[in-house]
């Protein structure tokens, strides 16, 4: 209890504690509405496998999909997931044991929303079970036994956060899960859906998940306990600088001293990295749509997944300027730097991944032209107009940034605005309309046209819309400073 009393003054002795609250009852009342479409989703999974599926029971076949669930709950969790924060440096000074805070800290994990999934998604499941006369012990050992399993992965994702070796392991075993059943040399699933599939035939076997659940405690605990030291755990990390001259950056002029700080800043910090994966990942956002015919013939859809395939690196790295150089940003602005070269380089950087993306796209050629053509449009739109609405975006977040602290979901509540929140509808709904208007009307090689030709107009006047925006940034220089001294 002492440490719930500590935090509720922490809560409401901090800075804008009542912005952050405001924020958190906007996120429940979200979280509500896709909490209630989860559990819908998952109350119509029985009876839809009943109807598709003839030749297995449906408990069977859900069993074997269990294991590809857990490591897709790994996945969003090790991205999404905001591990329970302790200020571990002020309590290691009171008169609280160190078993009592890392205990404190692994309960506090409990109450995160992915581990709502036994209630949203198992629990609608086991209920369409009992319905199907199943035992009253069967679906209760069935339903236990996901739920040890998810408060597993909960203290899981602490190791494969902290450790890059648990991590690396993880990461090969998931990979070869993967493969293994993609190319069919084993499928591991089938034998996790056999002990399932066994433990509803006999029901006292629930105790054995209980082994796992205390052994995944327990290593978590003591693999905290053993970081649990000022000099040690808690103590900065120091790391050998990899320095490198990046001289063939030199080719773009004024630009070139701040390219070269912001490739560095990306190589040499853990968020940076994060967002090239994410950016990354956006690359194949396009097989979600591209190869279901039914989105053929929605242009709106269409112009939407061919502009996230090359723009995921503008739509994450470019909100967060300036906050990126918010560590030494006074220093940066005491120079006598130009501060439209300054924005020119975040936009070359921007500009080149996006034409980089638009190039290891062309494998969508293999769903025709048409669609490659609709990406590379989406690109020139992204470097010619979302570029400069991403960077203005940026402006209206002055949150510092912490480079060695990986994003997780609603981290970064102060960063939230409703004006930066609108700058989202012109972002995605510009390209949607220059696409979407001429394709209907005309055809959809019209639409493309439409879009490509509106991002060469924004690169060709480049240069006012640098003036403009740097102005921007002028009048706001002051209150940006000051809102990364906080």
């Amino acid at each position: 209890m002492h440490f719930v009393w500590l935090q509720w003054k922490e809560t409401f002795r901090a800075s804008q504690w009542e912005t952050k609250l405001s924020i958190k009852i906007i996120i429940a009342l979200v979280s509500i509405y896709f909490i209630g479409a989860f559990t819908f989703m998952a109350s119509m999974a029985y009876p839809a496998v009943f109807k598709l599926v003839k030749t297995r029971e449906p408990l069977e076949v859900i069993n074997s999909a269990l294991l590809f669930v857990f490591l897709l709950g790994l996945f969003f969790r090790f991205f999404f997931q905001q591990l329970p924060v302790t200020n571990i440096q002020s309590l290691i000074l009171l008169p609280f044991r160190k078993a009592q805070i890392i205990h404190h800290t692994l309960l506090k994990s409990i109450f995160s929303g992915f581990n709502l999934a036994p209630l949203i998604v198992y629990l609608p499941i086991a209920i369409s079970m009992y319905k199907d006369d199943y035992l009253h012990a069967e679906v209760g050992a069935w339903w236990a036994s996901l739920t040890m399993i998810t408060l597993c992965l909960n203290w899981l994702i602490f190791l494969i956060n902290k450790s890059n070796l648990f991590f690396g392991i993880t990461a090969v075993f998931g990979v070869t899960i993967v493969a293994s059943s993609y190319f069919e040399w084993f499928d591991l699933s089938l034998w996790v859906g056999a002990i399932f599939d066994d433990l509803v035939l006999h029901p006292s076997k629930v105790v054995f998940f209980v082994f796992p659940l205390l052994i995944t405690y327990g290593a978590v605990f003591f693999f905290l306990k053993k970081q649990f030291y000022l000099d040690k755990g808690l103590a900065p990390k120091r790391e050998k600088v990899s320095n490198f001259s990046l001289s063939f950056i030199d080719v773009f002029g004024k630009n070139a001293l701040f390219l070269k700080n912001d490739l560095r800043l990306i190589w040499r910090n853990a968020r940076p990295k994060q967002i090239v994966l994410v950016s990354f990942l956006f690359l194949f956002y396009g097989l979600v749509f591209f190869p279901q015919e039914i989105y053929r013939n929605q242009p709106a859809i269409m112009a939407f997944a061919g502009l996230f395939v090359t723009g995921g690196f503008t739509m994450t790295f470019g909100n967060y300027v300036p906050a990126w150089d918010s560590s030494y940003y006074k220093l940066l602005m005491s120079q006598n730097i130009s501060y439209k070269e300054y924005l020119l380089s975040k936009w070359n950087l921007m500009a080149f991944v996006t034409l980089f993306s638009s190039v290891l796209a062309t494998p969508y050629l293999y769903f025709g032209w048409e669609i490659l053509f609709l990406i590379w449009a989406g690109s020139l739109f992204t470097v010619g107009l979302g570029t400069w609405i991403t960077l203005f975006g940026g402006l209206l977040n002055k949150t510092p940034m912490k480079l060695n602290v990986k994003a997780k979901a609603f981290e970064n509540t102060q960063a939230f605005s409703i004006t930066q929140f609108a700058l989202t509808l012109p972002k995605m709904g510009l390209p949607v309309l220059f696409y979407a208007v001429p394709a209907s009307v005309y055809s959809p090689w019209v639409g493309t046209l439409v879009l490509g030709l509106s991002g060469v107009i924004g690169i060709l006047f480049k240069n006012k819309i640098a003036k403009w925006v740097t102005r921007l940034y002028k009048k706001q220089k002051h209150e940006t400073l000051a809102a990364f001294n906080q």
